[in-house]
């Protein structure tokens, strides 16, 4: 049975490592019946994911901080107050440009998004692309290009 509840500010319900950087998951798939995942991010200057696509929506709402985001072929900035939505299976990626950034974002389905935020924190140390490659192929996504540089 769902239920309502409260996440107070620097609460969540479970704390990922990202490749170095922390996300905070808000709302899981369990909560929505996985009808969607919702993360809070906090990013420094330069950090960002390869460019990658999966088979669920991806919506960014940003808290803090400049983002250099790709969708496709479209490159543009999103500040503090923008949304930017990215369509399932199509290739993106953000770059942080400020010092340090934070930003809220949702997939809809959930898919495999927390699972694959789970082996990604799993690693002690920062792990290859090739493992990063293996990591996302085996929850059906994928990595199709680096990171964005400005």
């Amino acid at each position: 049975m769902q239920t309502s509840f409260i996440l107070k500010a620097n609460e969540s319900r479970k704390q990922y490592n990202l490749l170095g950087h922390p996300a905070f998951l808000k709302v899981s798939g369990k909560d929505t019946q996985g009808q969607l995942s919702l993360f809070s991010g906090e990013y420094h200057k330069n950090q960002g994911p390869p460019l990658h696509l999966h088979d669920v929506d991806e919506t960014f709402y940003i808290l803090e901080g400049e983002f250099l985001f790709q969708a496709g072929d479209k490159r543009f900035a999103a500040i503090s107050g923008d949304t930017v939505f990215v369509p399932r299976n199509m290739p993106h990626t953000y770059l942080t440009i400020s010092e340090t950034g934070k930003m809220l974002f949702m997939v809809n389905p959930t898919g495999p998004i927390e699972q694959l935020f789970e082996g990604l924190s799993s690693y002690q140390e920062r792990p290859s692309i090739e493992e990063i490659v293996r990591l996302h192929e085996s929850f059906g996504l994928k990595i199709v290009g680096p990171p964005i540089t400005q």
